[in-house]
């Protein structure tokens, strides 16, 4: 077969290249999606426990059998303000770990639910010192009258820490039936112990200024109960 070339193909500079015509290119066919590979029991326990809402989670902490699990477990729910949680960390408070028990108190101080006020109460005579004082400082958190009983009568504790500590919930709530037993406080043996009882008289306010004038003839603590009268308004 005769090809004819058109004469101005053959001017100069002017190139023919003749070749074999490339094969068109074969697209490879999309690869198959693998089907999911099927879980172990572990690793669908594992999901199933990270699917979980962060107060349950933590719930189940409080219930587990590690002491130290337990503790950061009340702790967080504490610092969440986790109101589901109040239950289970009163129940905490009859932990065997004194960690656990100081933990769901000051958690449940955090959380200021006041269903957990008998509850305290009944720490108030816990064996451990850490936990009474815990316990003191967070029923005066509450406010709550209901209370003033069981800190009056932890004005007598073994520990002067928690003592100081009954003291100043007891002025801090302000119910005037404590003034009686923290004017007898002022004879405390522990100095600190009869200056936070001052300071608990001088927040009560006006009704304690009669108990006031009586500590100021006692050195001891004169000078205590000179500044917090000059501070009642």
């Amino acid at each position: 077969m005769k090809i004819k070339i058109p004469a101005f193909l053959f001017k100069k500079g002017n190139v023919i290249r003749i070749g074999p015509k490339k094969p068109p290119v074969q697209r490879q066919p999309a690869p198959e999606a693998e089907s999911p590979k099927k879980q172990s029991p572990m690793m669908e326990e594992i999901l199933q426990e990270l699917q979980k809402k962060p107060p349950e989670v933590l719930i189940e902490g409080l219930k587990g059998s590690d002491p130290f699990i337990r503790s950061i477990s009340a702790e967080v729910l504490g610092r969440l303000h986790e109101k589901v949680s109040v239950d289970a960390l009163i129940i905490a408070l009859k932990d065997p770990s004194k960690h656990v028990r100081e933990k769901a108190a000051i958690a449940l101080g955090y959380i200021g639910d006041k269903r957990c006020i008998p509850a305290l109460i009944e720490s108030l005579t816990d064996e451990i010192e850490e936990v009474r004082v815990t316990a003191a400082g967070v029923l005066g958190h509450l406010h709550d009258k209901v209370a003033v009983p069981a800190l009056m009568n932890a004005l007598k504790d073994p520990s002067a820490i928690t003592r100081m500590k009954s003291a100043i919930s007891l002025g801090i709530i302000r119910d005037d039936i404590a003034i009686a037993p923290l004017y007898e406080l002022l004879k405390d043996e522990n100095e600190l112990v009869r200056k936070y009882a001052c300071e608990a008289l001088g927040n009560i306010g006006k009704a304690a200024i009669p108990a006031l004038l009586l500590a100021l003839k006692d050195e001891r603590v004169r000078q205590f109960a000179a500044q917090v009268m000059l501070r009642i308004k």
